[in-house]
């Protein structure tokens, strides 16, 4: 289909003898290949002759993701238990999983949110699972990262080192849930800033800057009106840039809730770790000691200790 794009899918995701409802492509090169239609169910013999050919990922139409995402879903737990996978090849199929629905949340219309938030919390479920470990899952989730899904991997990181940090104090299931929805939406107001200014190599002029300063405040508008969030979630959403120092955004406070606390930790380290279109990633110990030296008196330092003994 001219002009068509396509999205990545781990051959493993797909189960034999069972329908994903999708178009599936070989990539050779540059060019797609039809393998299979959507109508037609994958076999056990499909997936061992793409085996043996090495083929460890297909290709779906974007326009199909949506489908596609809803098919792993439905089999996510199946998938993430089977003992055959490595543990490995289960962080992925979680990751990409969980980076797929949070990009279909945040490029839809703000009432599929309202919709699917039994979805997101079902994925945050798995997040939850002593399966695994945040460092397991950073490592995967790092090395999803592309120039056009920063957004979407830095959002399931954040919401997975809230809720590995938040569990070590705290293991009450609803405010675990509560903490790991407000960390996947805690950037949800960058879709209202033009993705010019979110992808700039260079330095932020003041305007630009300014329109990133009010994404706290536009998302946890936004979500507010919709009426699905708990205040714990919507707190996150708001002030996840608030720093103890009073340096932060949008209000400058010097107090704030654990909650949110716990989110500006995550949400700098993650940011820090990461290759960005301005810098590459910096090592975790890097990262920490430049917020425990240089960013000094911006973060809790009880939680910040917690953090980083929970990553070594």
């Amino acid at each position: 289909m001219d002009g068509e794009l396509y999205n990545q899918i781990i051959l493993e995701t797909l189960i034999p003898e069972s329908l994903p409802g999708v178009s599936l492509f070989m990539k050779h090169g540059t060019n797609y290949t039809l393998y299979k239609g959507p109508d037609l169910p994958f076999t056990e013999r499909d997936k061992q002759r793409l085996t043996n050919g090495q083929v460890e990922y297909l290709f779906v139409f974007s326009s199909e993701i949506s489908n596609y995402n809803l098919y792993v879903e439905s089999n996510l737990s199946e998938l993430l238990e089977n003992e055959d996978f490595s543990l490995g090849k289960r962080q992925e199929i979680l990751c990409q999983a969980s980076v797929s629905y949070v990009q279909e949340i945040f490029d839809a219309p703000a009432m599929n949110i309202k919709a699917n938030l039994d979805r997101c919390k079902s994925l945050i479920k798995h997040i939850l699972s002593d399966h695994f470990s945040p460092h397991q899952l950073m490592s995967t989730l790092g090395s999803l990262v592309s120039h056009n899904s920063y957004t979407y991997v830095h959002s399931v990181q954040v919401s997975s080192y809230m809720t590995a940090l938040y569990k070590l104090r705290n293991t009450e299931d609803e405010i675990l849930m509560d903490v790991g929805i407000g960390g996947l939406f805690h950037d949800y107001g960058k879709i209202y800033v033009p993705q010019m200014i979110l992808d700039k190599p260079d330095k932020l002029t003041c305007s630009e800057f300014e329109q990133i300063k009010g994404h706290p405040n536009l998302g946890h508008d936004a979500l507010d009106q919709l009426g699905i969030l708990n205040p714990i979630a919507l707190d996150i959403v708001r002030n996840h840039h608030e720093k103890l120092c009073g340096s932060g955004y949008p209000d400058g406070l010097t107090e704030i809730s654990s909650y949110a606390k716990i989110a500006s930790i995550a949400d700098v380290y993650s940011a820090l770790t990461t290759n960005r279109s301005y810098r590459q990633a910096l090592t975790k110990d890097v990262a920490l000691d430049i917020m425990s030296d240089q960013m000094k008196g911006s973060f809790d330092t009880y939680y910040l200790s917690m953090f980083s003994a929970m990553l070594n």
